[in-house]
């Protein structure tokens, strides 16, 4: 006897894709991926933060400082974050303060001591020049360029819309992006998708140069920093904020007593804000040591000691090789002048007119090695 069994047919792909374990957007785009880069990009392990001392933790320069009106390139405090700080002087502290998020340490504070009158003469901004080799994962000096992503935390006094642009090193062409804090004195975490560049790719630098220019506008009222129908979009421009009569941003630079916090940056490719990378303290100050060293001084330095009859000679070696040959500042435990001779990115060394003498001691008194972007 035959027994016939009859179903009603099934689309196999169908129900496959209806699957009840739920896998979530990011599992459905790892099963979707094509190949390992595809995967490992989507999953953003490895190396990934372009920023250096995003966290705040290093200090060398000093853990405060009030900045002199200049229109030159000052580094208040935490490491490779500078910016600039028009007059009158002293309108802002600086400080790395320990008021973090959770995961984080420490962070990067601005206090107004005296609110200015805003006017055109006015700007001030922090930010950090990423170095070429840092940056070449973005693929922005090519024609396939990556969208990136940037996240931080972020708390003010101030709520409101704020702005900030990333840049081309040297280069006046950036993108302007703006973020909302919504609450007052709150830490609140933000991320800007970043596009790739739009226009031509050439002037990326992938050496040692600024490749990129990341910068946050703190108080700035001057006439040509201030971008018209700037936001979102690729533009040759010098601007780094946007015009108040089309989009109110939010600045301190006039409110005595106003703050701005900042930390946990990160810059890295890809659509998705990925986790903070965390590194090791040690692995953190050797990075920011590229760029500039000051060594832990206890009473005095080291000696200098007697390499001819008639001179002694002085010579730091730098714990890493830096970005390039750096400008050094040095002094001494004794008066007399003393002559830089044939520095290099991996040493200084510098030689004095002096006879022997077993009674006298030279030693460095304070050393500096600077070769920031």
């Amino acid at each position: 006897m035959t027994v016939r069994v009859s179903k009603s047919e099934i689309n196999l792909r169908e129900k496959l894709s209806n699957h009840d374990n739920l896998i979530g957007v990011h599992g459905g785009q790892i099963l979707a991926s094509k190949s390992a880069k595809e995967t490992h990009s989507i999953i953003g392990t490895g190396r990934k933060n372009m920023i250096i001392n995003g966290g705040m933790q290093i200090a060398q320069r000093g853990t405060s400082s009030t900045p002199s009106g200049s229109s030159s390139t000052q580094y208040p405090c935490c490491d490779r974050w500078g910016g600039q700080f028009s007059a009158p002087s002293s309108t802002f502290t600086v400080s790395q303060s320990t008021d973090a998020p959770t995961g984080h340490t420490h962070s990067l504070k601005y206090l107004n001591n005296s609110g200015v009158t805003p006017n055109n003469t006015h700007y001030y901004w922090i930010g950090q020049r990423i170095e070429g080799y840092n940056t070449a994962a973005t693929g922005w000096n090519t024609p396939f360029g990556k969208h990136c992503t940037l996240s931080f935390w972020v708390k003010s006094s101030a709520p409101g819309v704020w702005a900030g642009s990333i840049k081309k090193g040297g280069a006046t062409f950036g993108y302007c992006f703006i973020y909302e804090i919504e609450n007052k004195d709150t830490w609140e975490w933000k991320q800007v998708v970043i596009p790739p560049p739009t226009t031509s790719s050439s002037g990326w630098e992938v050496t040692n140069s600024a490749s990129i220019n990341i910068q946050f506008d703190i108080g700035t009222s001057r006439t040509s920093d201030l971008g018209a129908d700037t936001i979102g979009k690729w533009q040759t421009h010098n601007t780094y904020t946007h015009n108040d009569t089309i989009l109110p941003i939010t600045r301190i630079h006039g409110i005595t007593g106003a703050t701005w916090y900042l930390t946990g940056v990160q810059f890295e490719p890809g659509r998705v804000a990925t986790p903070f990378e965390q590194k090791s303290f040690g692995e953190e100050l050797a990075l920011c040591r590229r760029y500039f060293y000051k060594p832990h001084m206890d009473t005095l330095l080291w000696p200098a000691y007697q390499y001819h009859n008639n001179h002694k000679m002085q010579v730091v070696q730098f714990p890493v090789e830096m970005r390039a040959t750096p400008t050094c500042t040095a002094t001494w435990n004794t008066s007399g002048s003393w002559t830089q001779y044939f520095n290099s990115k991996d040493h200084f060394k510098a030689y004095i007119g002096s006879t022997y003498d077993h009674g006298s001691s030279y030693y460095l008194n304070s050393f500096e090695a600077n070769a920031e972007l």
